[in-house]
Protein backbone atom coordinates (compact mmCIF):
# COMPACT_ATOMS: atom_id res chain seq x y z
CA UNK A 1 0.00 0.00 0.00
CA UNK A 2 3.04 2.28 0.95
CA UNK A 3 4.01 1.69 -2.51
CA UNK A 4 1.42 2.55 -4.42
CA UNK A 5 0.94 6.02 -2.33
CA UNK A 6 4.29 6.97 -3.23
CA UNK A 7 3.43 6.04 -6.71
CA UNK A 8 0.45 8.61 -6.75
CA UNK A 9 2.19 11.49 -5.11
CA UNK A 10 4.93 11.18 -7.73
CA UNK A 11 2.68 11.34 -10.43
CA UNK A 12 0.52 14.64 -8.62
CA UNK A 13 3.21 16.18 -8.14
CA UNK A 14 4.45 16.14 -11.69
CA UNK A 15 1.11 17.33 -12.96
CA UNK A 16 0.99 20.07 -10.50
CA UNK A 17 4.90 21.05 -11.68
CA UNK A 18 3.76 21.01 -15.50
CA UNK A 19 0.44 22.13 -15.53
CA UNK A 20 -0.42 24.38 -12.46
CA UNK A 21 2.43 25.86 -10.81
CA UNK A 22 5.66 26.75 -9.02
CA UNK A 23 4.48 27.36 -5.92
CA UNK A 24 3.66 23.88 -4.68
CA UNK A 25 7.12 22.50 -4.48
CA UNK A 26 8.95 25.92 -4.87
CA UNK A 27 12.00 24.58 -2.83
CA UNK A 28 12.77 22.03 -5.80
CA UNK A 29 12.06 24.32 -8.34
CA UNK A 30 14.69 26.76 -10.32
CA UNK A 31 14.28 30.15 -8.92
CA UNK A 32 14.58 32.14 -12.51
CA UNK A 33 11.83 29.92 -14.80
CA UNK A 34 8.57 30.79 -15.34
CA UNK A 35 8.17 27.47 -17.26
CA UNK A 36 9.49 24.25 -16.24
CA UNK A 37 11.51 22.05 -18.51
CA UNK A 38 11.33 18.10 -18.76
CA UNK A 39 15.34 18.94 -17.97
CA UNK A 40 13.97 20.34 -14.74
CA UNK A 41 11.16 17.95 -14.16
CA UNK A 42 13.82 15.15 -14.34
CA UNK A 43 15.74 17.27 -12.19
CA UNK A 44 13.01 17.68 -9.66
CA UNK A 45 11.96 13.69 -9.92
CA UNK A 46 15.56 13.12 -8.96
CA UNK A 47 15.49 15.33 -5.96
CA UNK A 48 11.93 13.72 -4.92
CA UNK A 49 14.18 10.30 -5.06
CA UNK A 50 16.65 11.79 -3.12
CA UNK A 51 14.56 13.45 -0.51
CA UNK A 52 12.77 9.56 0.23
CA UNK A 53 16.07 7.98 0.14
CA UNK A 54 17.40 10.19 2.58
CA UNK A 55 14.17 10.06 4.75
CA UNK A 56 14.40 6.25 4.11
CA UNK A 57 17.80 6.32 5.37
CA UNK A 58 17.23 7.91 8.42
CA UNK A 59 14.21 5.35 9.26
CA UNK A 60 16.41 2.68 9.08
CA UNK A 61 18.71 4.14 11.24
CA UNK A 62 16.60 4.92 14.05
CA UNK A 63 15.59 1.53 13.12
CA UNK A 64 18.92 -0.19 14.17
CA UNK A 65 19.19 2.16 16.88
CA UNK A 66 16.60 1.43 18.11
CA UNK A 67 16.93 -2.30 17.67
CA UNK A 68 20.19 -1.98 19.17
CA UNK A 69 19.06 -0.35 22.58
CA UNK A 70 16.72 -2.86 23.25
CA UNK A 71 19.51 -5.59 22.15
CA UNK A 72 21.50 -4.22 25.22
CA UNK A 73 18.67 -3.86 27.94
CA UNK A 74 18.08 -6.85 27.64
CA UNK A 75 21.64 -8.08 28.05
CA UNK A 76 22.31 -5.52 30.08
CA UNK A 77 20.55 -8.12 33.22
CA UNK A 78 22.89 -10.90 32.11
CA UNK A 79 26.23 -9.44 32.87
CA UNK A 80 25.17 -7.23 35.85
CA UNK A 81 23.96 -11.01 37.28
CA UNK A 82 27.76 -12.67 36.58
CA UNK A 83 30.17 -12.99 39.68
CA UNK A 84 33.39 -13.46 38.32
CA UNK A 85 35.58 -15.47 40.71
CA UNK A 86 38.13 -14.17 42.62
CA UNK A 87 41.91 -15.07 41.73
CA UNK A 88 44.11 -15.96 44.26
CA UNK A 89 47.68 -16.95 43.24
CA UNK A 90 50.21 -18.87 45.43
CA UNK A 91 52.22 -15.61 47.54
CA UNK A 92 55.42 -17.23 45.89
CA UNK A 93 54.91 -17.42 42.42
CA UNK A 94 52.52 -13.70 41.84
CA UNK A 95 55.44 -12.02 40.09
CA UNK A 96 53.74 -10.72 36.67
CA UNK A 97 56.75 -11.98 34.23
CA UNK A 98 56.64 -15.41 36.06
CA UNK A 99 53.35 -15.55 35.20
CA UNK A 100 53.34 -14.48 31.93
CA UNK A 101 56.79 -16.45 30.62
CA UNK A 102 55.31 -19.64 32.44
CA UNK A 103 51.97 -18.99 31.25
CA UNK A 104 53.38 -20.33 27.53
CA UNK A 105 55.32 -22.82 28.47
CA UNK A 106 53.64 -25.00 31.96
CA UNK A 107 50.35 -24.06 31.90
CA UNK A 108 49.15 -27.70 31.14
CA UNK A 109 51.76 -29.48 33.30
CA UNK A 110 50.37 -31.44 36.86
CA UNK A 111 50.24 -29.23 39.83
CA UNK A 112 50.56 -25.61 38.03
CA UNK A 113 47.35 -24.63 37.16
CA UNK A 114 45.95 -25.10 40.96
CA UNK A 115 47.43 -25.53 44.40
CA UNK A 116 45.72 -26.98 47.03
CA UNK A 117 46.06 -24.38 50.14
CA UNK A 118 46.74 -27.12 52.41
CA UNK A 119 50.51 -27.69 50.79
CA UNK A 120 53.27 -26.36 52.43
CA UNK A 121 55.51 -23.56 50.63
CA UNK A 122 58.08 -26.53 49.57
CA UNK A 123 55.05 -29.02 48.57
CA UNK A 124 53.68 -26.88 46.39
CA UNK A 125 56.56 -25.66 44.49
CA UNK A 126 57.89 -28.79 43.62
CA UNK A 127 55.53 -29.63 40.55
CA UNK A 128 56.25 -26.17 39.70
CA UNK A 129 60.43 -26.53 39.48
CA UNK A 130 59.91 -30.21 37.80
CA UNK A 131 57.34 -28.64 34.72
CA UNK A 132 59.82 -25.59 34.56
CA UNK A 133 62.72 -28.10 34.25
CA UNK A 134 61.09 -29.72 31.90
CA UNK A 135 59.72 -27.28 29.79
CA UNK A 136 63.48 -25.42 29.65
CA UNK A 137 64.95 -28.80 28.24
CA UNK A 138 62.44 -28.73 25.25
CA UNK A 139 63.42 -25.36 24.63
CA UNK A 140 67.32 -26.11 24.67
CA UNK A 141 66.94 -29.42 22.73
CA UNK A 142 66.80 -28.61 19.05
CA UNK A 143 65.60 -31.84 17.94
CA UNK A 144 62.63 -30.96 20.16
CA UNK A 145 59.32 -31.13 18.48
CA UNK A 146 55.89 -31.34 19.72
CA UNK A 147 53.34 -32.74 17.84
CA UNK A 148 49.83 -31.52 19.04
CA UNK A 149 46.90 -33.86 18.60
CA UNK A 150 43.99 -32.43 20.43
CA UNK A 151 41.98 -31.11 17.77
CA UNK A 152 39.40 -33.12 16.19
CA UNK A 153 39.24 -31.22 12.33
CA UNK A 154 41.01 -29.00 10.35
CA UNK A 155 39.53 -26.98 7.66
CA UNK A 156 40.62 -24.67 5.15
CA UNK A 157 38.85 -21.88 3.65
CA UNK A 158 39.81 -19.92 0.27
CA UNK A 159 39.59 -16.41 0.80
CA UNK A 160 38.08 -13.92 -1.83
CA UNK A 161 41.54 -12.22 -2.04
CA UNK A 162 43.24 -15.23 -3.05
CA UNK A 163 44.21 -16.77 0.24
CA UNK A 164 43.35 -18.99 2.95
CA UNK A 165 43.12 -19.74 6.41
CA UNK A 166 43.00 -22.68 8.49
CA UNK A 167 40.16 -23.83 11.30
CA UNK A 168 40.64 -26.65 13.97
CA UNK A 169 37.45 -27.68 15.51
CA UNK A 170 36.98 -29.36 18.17
CA UNK A 171 33.59 -31.21 19.11
CA UNK A 172 31.67 -31.77 21.91
CA UNK A 173 30.80 -35.39 20.94
CA UNK A 174 33.52 -37.20 19.70
CA UNK A 175 31.84 -38.98 17.32
CA UNK A 176 30.90 -35.89 15.25
CA UNK A 177 32.42 -35.67 12.26
CA UNK A 178 30.78 -32.33 10.55
CA UNK A 179 29.85 -28.99 12.55
CA UNK A 180 27.02 -28.25 10.55
CA UNK A 181 25.81 -32.15 12.08
CA UNK A 182 26.45 -31.65 15.49
CA UNK A 183 24.30 -32.45 18.85
CA UNK A 184 25.91 -29.85 20.74
CA UNK A 185 24.51 -26.79 22.22
CA UNK A 186 25.92 -24.35 20.51
CA UNK A 187 29.75 -22.97 18.85
CA UNK A 188 32.67 -21.15 20.61
CA UNK A 189 34.95 -19.20 18.35
CA UNK A 190 38.57 -18.81 19.36
CA UNK A 191 40.57 -16.16 18.21
CA UNK A 192 43.90 -16.49 19.49
CA UNK A 193 47.08 -13.44 20.06
CA UNK A 194 49.97 -11.86 18.06
CA UNK A 195 52.07 -15.18 16.54
CA UNK A 196 49.88 -18.04 18.39
CA UNK A 197 48.12 -20.22 16.89
CA UNK A 198 45.34 -23.24 17.84
CA UNK A 199 48.24 -25.57 19.31
CA UNK A 200 49.07 -22.99 22.35
CA UNK A 201 48.25 -24.55 25.62
CA UNK A 202 45.96 -21.66 25.86
CA UNK A 203 43.52 -22.17 23.35
CA UNK A 204 43.30 -26.03 23.59
CA UNK A 205 42.37 -25.19 27.70
CA UNK A 206 39.96 -22.65 26.73
CA UNK A 207 38.79 -25.19 24.21
CA UNK A 208 38.24 -27.80 26.79
CA UNK A 209 36.49 -25.38 29.18
CA UNK A 210 34.12 -24.58 26.42
CA UNK A 211 33.41 -28.57 25.95
CA UNK A 212 32.33 -28.84 29.35
CA UNK A 213 29.27 -26.54 28.24
CA UNK A 214 28.97 -29.13 25.89
CA UNK A 215 29.85 -26.96 22.74
CA UNK A 216 31.80 -27.72 19.54
CA UNK A 217 34.86 -24.94 19.49
CA UNK A 218 36.27 -23.80 16.20
CA UNK A 219 39.66 -21.71 16.82
CA UNK A 220 40.58 -19.66 14.08
CA UNK A 221 44.31 -19.80 12.58
CA UNK A 222 45.43 -16.15 11.65
CA UNK A 223 46.96 -16.46 8.02
CA UNK A 224 50.42 -17.96 8.23
CA UNK A 225 49.98 -19.04 11.78
CA UNK A 226 48.77 -22.45 11.57
CA UNK A 227 52.07 -24.15 10.38
CA UNK A 228 51.99 -22.93 6.33
CA UNK A 229 52.54 -19.40 4.74
CA UNK A 230 50.15 -17.36 3.61
CA UNK A 231 49.29 -17.20 -0.37
CA UNK A 232 49.37 -12.76 0.31
CA UNK A 233 51.22 -9.94 1.41
CA UNK A 234 48.28 -9.56 3.60
CA UNK A 235 48.72 -11.54 6.50
CA UNK A 236 46.74 -9.86 10.15
CA UNK A 237 46.70 -6.89 12.37
CA UNK A 238 45.28 -6.34 15.81
CA UNK A 239 42.29 -4.74 14.03
CA UNK A 240 41.78 -7.17 11.29
CA UNK A 241 38.03 -8.77 11.22
CA UNK A 242 37.63 -10.39 7.43
CA UNK A 243 38.78 -13.74 8.23
CA UNK A 244 36.55 -14.03 11.16
CA UNK A 245 33.71 -12.48 9.33
CA UNK A 246 34.50 -14.91 6.70
CA UNK A 247 34.26 -17.58 8.76
CA UNK A 248 30.73 -16.77 10.46
CA UNK A 249 29.19 -16.42 7.26
CA UNK A 250 30.53 -19.52 5.92
CA UNK A 251 28.66 -20.77 9.04
CA UNK A 252 25.80 -18.81 8.44
CA UNK A 253 25.55 -20.49 4.71
CA UNK A 254 25.77 -24.09 6.28
CA UNK A 255 22.88 -23.32 8.60
CA UNK A 256 24.81 -23.57 11.68
CA UNK A 257 24.45 -20.49 12.82
CA UNK A 258 20.25 -21.32 12.42
CA UNK A 259 20.43 -24.21 14.25
CA UNK A 260 22.73 -23.11 17.25
CA UNK A 261 23.71 -19.72 19.06
CA UNK A 262 27.41 -18.78 18.35
CA UNK A 263 30.18 -17.17 21.27
CA UNK A 264 32.87 -15.89 20.13
CA UNK A 265 36.21 -15.94 22.54
CA UNK A 266 39.59 -14.44 22.45
CA UNK A 267 43.19 -13.22 23.89
CA UNK A 268 45.31 -10.48 23.73
CA UNK A 269 45.67 -9.33 19.80
CA UNK A 270 42.64 -11.92 19.18
CA UNK A 271 40.42 -10.21 22.22
CA UNK A 272 40.74 -6.85 20.09
CA UNK A 273 39.59 -8.52 16.97
CA UNK A 274 36.38 -9.81 18.85
CA UNK A 275 35.24 -6.79 19.97
CA UNK A 276 35.55 -4.88 17.14
CA UNK A 277 33.50 -7.31 15.46
CA UNK A 278 31.11 -7.68 17.04
CA UNK A 279 30.72 -4.10 17.67
CA UNK A 280 30.91 -3.03 14.31
CA UNK A 281 28.43 -5.38 13.38
CA UNK A 282 25.94 -4.21 15.94
CA UNK A 283 22.63 -5.97 15.92
CA UNK A 284 23.92 -7.82 12.96
CA UNK A 285 25.98 -9.92 15.17
CA UNK A 286 22.22 -11.18 16.77
CA UNK A 287 20.25 -10.98 13.51
CA UNK A 288 22.73 -12.27 10.79
CA UNK A 289 24.85 -14.78 12.89
CA UNK A 290 23.25 -15.84 15.86
CA UNK A 291 25.82 -14.73 18.19
CA UNK A 292 24.98 -14.73 22.19
CA UNK A 293 27.85 -13.87 23.90
CA UNK A 294 31.43 -12.65 24.10
CA UNK A 295 33.85 -13.26 26.72
CA UNK A 296 37.58 -12.71 25.83
CA UNK A 297 40.91 -11.86 28.13
CA UNK A 298 44.19 -10.10 28.13
CA UNK A 299 42.15 -7.07 26.27
CA UNK A 300 43.94 -3.85 25.14
CA UNK A 301 40.97 -1.97 23.44
CA UNK A 302 43.19 0.49 21.68
CA UNK A 303 47.45 -0.19 21.20
CA UNK A 304 47.78 3.76 21.36
CA UNK A 305 47.67 3.09 25.17
CA UNK A 306 49.97 0.52 25.46
CA UNK A 307 52.16 0.54 22.65
CA UNK A 308 55.22 2.47 24.89
CA UNK A 309 55.22 -0.78 27.27
CA UNK A 310 57.06 -2.78 25.03
CA UNK A 311 59.21 0.19 24.54
CA UNK A 312 60.25 2.15 27.77
CA UNK A 313 60.34 -1.07 30.05
CA UNK A 314 64.18 -2.90 29.21
CA UNK A 315 62.87 -5.83 30.61
CA UNK A 316 59.54 -6.00 28.06
CA UNK A 317 61.91 -4.45 25.23
CA UNK A 318 64.76 -7.56 25.89
CA UNK A 319 62.28 -10.20 26.65
CA UNK A 320 58.91 -10.16 25.16
CA UNK A 321 59.47 -7.36 21.94
CA UNK A 322 62.74 -9.50 21.54
CA UNK A 323 61.11 -12.66 20.69
CA UNK A 324 58.21 -10.77 19.17
CA UNK A 325 60.67 -8.90 16.80
CA UNK A 326 62.27 -12.36 15.66
CA UNK A 327 59.03 -13.68 14.42
CA UNK A 328 57.84 -10.75 12.89
CA UNK A 329 61.42 -10.50 11.05
CA UNK A 330 61.28 -13.98 9.74
CA UNK A 331 58.14 -12.36 7.96
CA UNK A 332 59.25 -9.60 6.68
CA UNK A 333 62.34 -11.98 4.77
CA UNK A 334 59.55 -14.17 3.44
CA UNK A 335 57.53 -11.60 2.32
CA UNK A 336 59.89 -10.17 0.26
CA UNK A 337 61.63 -13.11 -1.08
CA UNK A 338 58.12 -14.64 -2.06
CA UNK A 339 56.45 -11.76 -3.30
CA UNK A 340 59.24 -9.01 -4.08
CA UNK A 341 61.68 -11.79 -5.68
CA UNK A 342 63.77 -10.73 -2.81
CA UNK A 343 64.10 -7.27 -4.00
CA UNK A 344 65.03 -5.75 -0.53
CA UNK A 345 64.46 -1.82 -2.41
CA UNK A 346 60.72 -2.53 -3.74
CA UNK A 347 58.75 0.40 -2.41
CA UNK A 348 55.56 -1.84 -1.27
CA UNK A 349 56.90 -1.47 2.45
CA UNK A 350 60.04 -0.29 4.27
CA UNK A 351 62.57 -3.78 4.00
CA UNK A 352 65.58 -2.12 5.42
CA UNK A 353 63.05 -0.08 8.31
CA UNK A 354 61.78 -3.42 9.30
CA UNK A 355 64.87 -5.48 9.29
CA UNK A 356 66.51 -2.59 11.61
CA UNK A 357 64.23 -2.26 13.92
CA UNK A 358 64.52 -1.86 17.64
CA UNK A 359 61.20 -1.83 18.44
CA UNK A 360 57.49 -3.75 17.82
CA UNK A 361 56.04 0.00 16.61
CA UNK A 362 58.75 0.50 14.15
CA UNK A 363 57.98 -2.94 12.35
CA UNK A 364 53.91 -1.50 12.55
CA UNK A 365 55.05 1.57 10.82
CA UNK A 366 57.36 -0.37 8.29
CA UNK A 367 55.08 -2.45 7.25
CA UNK A 368 51.88 -3.40 8.26
CA UNK A 369 51.09 0.47 7.95
CA UNK A 370 52.15 0.49 4.31
CA UNK A 371 50.44 -2.86 3.66
CA UNK A 372 47.27 -2.02 5.37
CA UNK A 373 46.82 1.51 3.40
CA UNK A 374 47.59 3.08 6.89
CA UNK A 375 49.10 6.57 7.22
CA UNK A 376 51.72 5.39 9.80
CA UNK A 377 51.51 3.02 13.22
CA UNK A 378 49.71 5.73 15.20
CA UNK A 379 46.94 5.59 12.28
CA UNK A 380 46.60 1.76 12.76
CA UNK A 381 46.68 2.22 16.45
CA UNK A 382 43.39 4.64 15.88
CA UNK A 383 41.61 2.86 13.09
CA UNK A 384 42.36 -1.52 14.25
CA UNK A 385 40.86 0.13 18.13
CA UNK A 386 38.24 -1.68 19.82
CA UNK A 387 37.30 1.05 21.89
CA UNK A 388 35.79 3.70 19.52
CA UNK A 389 33.04 0.45 18.72
CA UNK A 390 32.54 -1.02 21.69
CA UNK A 391 28.90 1.17 22.58
CA UNK A 392 27.68 -0.95 19.64
CA UNK A 393 27.96 -3.98 21.04
CA UNK A 394 24.57 -5.60 21.57
CA UNK A 395 25.38 -9.06 23.09
CA UNK A 396 26.70 -9.93 26.54
CA UNK A 397 30.25 -9.70 26.58
CA UNK A 398 33.23 -10.29 29.70
CA UNK A 399 36.50 -9.41 29.69
CA UNK A 400 38.87 -10.40 32.30
CA UNK A 401 42.18 -8.56 32.33
CA UNK A 402 45.14 -8.43 35.15
CA UNK A 403 46.39 -5.38 36.56
CA UNK A 404 49.51 -6.34 36.14
CA UNK A 405 50.23 -7.39 32.73
CA UNK A 406 53.09 -6.08 31.77
CA UNK A 407 52.29 -5.52 28.39
CA UNK A 408 49.41 -2.79 29.34
CA UNK A 409 49.63 0.41 30.86
CA UNK A 410 47.94 -0.41 34.32
CA UNK A 411 46.55 3.74 34.30
CA UNK A 412 44.27 2.77 31.18
CA UNK A 413 41.53 0.36 31.52
CA UNK A 414 37.92 1.52 30.45
CA UNK A 415 36.13 1.12 33.57
CA UNK A 416 33.21 3.56 32.50
CA UNK A 417 32.07 1.53 29.59
CA UNK A 418 31.34 -1.26 32.35
CA UNK A 419 27.75 -1.79 32.49
CA UNK A 420 27.43 -1.22 36.10
CA UNK A 421 29.29 1.96 36.01
CA UNK A 422 27.12 3.16 33.43
CA UNK A 423 27.97 2.16 30.22
CA UNK A 424 25.36 1.54 27.49
CA UNK A 425 26.61 -1.57 26.53
CA UNK A 426 26.16 -5.44 28.35
CA UNK A 427 29.73 -5.19 29.08
CA UNK A 428 31.00 -6.68 32.24
CA UNK A 429 34.49 -5.65 32.83
CA UNK A 430 37.08 -7.59 35.51
CA UNK A 431 40.91 -6.93 36.62
CA UNK A 432 42.47 -9.24 38.94
CA UNK A 433 45.64 -7.89 40.79
CA UNK A 434 47.60 -10.39 39.89
CA UNK A 435 48.03 -12.47 37.09
CA UNK A 436 50.63 -10.82 34.42
CA UNK A 437 49.69 -11.08 30.43
CA UNK A 438 47.39 -14.20 29.69
CA UNK A 439 49.09 -15.81 32.69
CA UNK A 440 46.42 -16.53 35.86
CA UNK A 441 48.18 -19.57 37.27
CA UNK A 442 48.80 -21.15 40.54
CA UNK A 443 45.68 -20.30 41.60
CA UNK A 444 45.31 -21.48 45.22
CA UNK A 445 42.76 -24.16 45.62
CA UNK A 446 40.24 -23.82 48.49
CA UNK A 447 39.03 -27.27 50.56
CA UNK A 448 34.60 -25.68 49.81
CA UNK A 449 35.68 -25.48 46.07
CA UNK A 450 34.28 -28.76 43.82
CA UNK A 451 37.37 -30.65 42.82
CA UNK A 452 40.40 -29.47 40.69
CA UNK A 453 38.77 -27.84 37.70
CA UNK A 454 40.19 -29.55 34.84
CA UNK A 455 41.53 -26.13 32.94
CA UNK A 456 43.35 -22.94 34.36
CA UNK A 457 41.91 -20.32 35.82
CA UNK A 458 41.23 -17.95 33.05
CA UNK A 459 39.43 -20.51 30.46
CA UNK A 460 37.39 -21.68 33.60
CA UNK A 461 36.26 -17.94 34.16
CA UNK A 462 35.36 -17.33 30.54
CA UNK A 463 34.04 -20.91 30.33
CA UNK A 464 31.14 -19.88 33.23
CA UNK A 465 30.47 -16.51 31.54
CA UNK A 466 29.65 -17.86 28.04
CA UNK A 467 27.89 -20.93 30.31
CA UNK A 468 25.79 -18.08 31.97
CA UNK A 469 24.72 -16.36 29.27
CA UNK A 470 23.67 -19.59 27.75
CA UNK A 471 21.69 -20.54 30.44
CA UNK A 472 20.39 -17.05 30.15
CA UNK A 473 19.12 -17.28 26.86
Amino acid sequence: MVKYIRGAIRICTLFLLLGYGNCFLPQFLPKNSEKVSLKSVAEVVKQVNDFEAVKQFNQFTKSKDRRLSEYQKQAIPIVTSFQPQEYNPHPALRNRHLQTILGVYIRDEPGVAYIDENSNTFESLIPVGKAISKAVSGILDKNFEQVNTFWDQRERFQTNDGDFFDVDYKFADPDTTDVSNSSSEGLVVIIHGLESNSNSTLCTNMADAFRENNMDVACINFRGCSGEPNDTLFMYHAGFTGDLLHFMTEMEKRRVCAKKPMYISGFSLGSNVVMKCIGDLGIEAVEKFNIRGAAVSGAPFTLMWHYRQLVDDKFNKAIYAGNLLKSMKSKVDYLTDRFMDGNKDHKVFDYHKCMEAKTINEIEDGMIAPIWGFEDEYDYYRKSAALPVVDQIAVPTYVLNAEDDPFFNKDKFPWEKDATQGGIAPLKLSRTEHGGHLGHLFHIQENDEDGVPSTSFMPVELARFIGHVHKSN
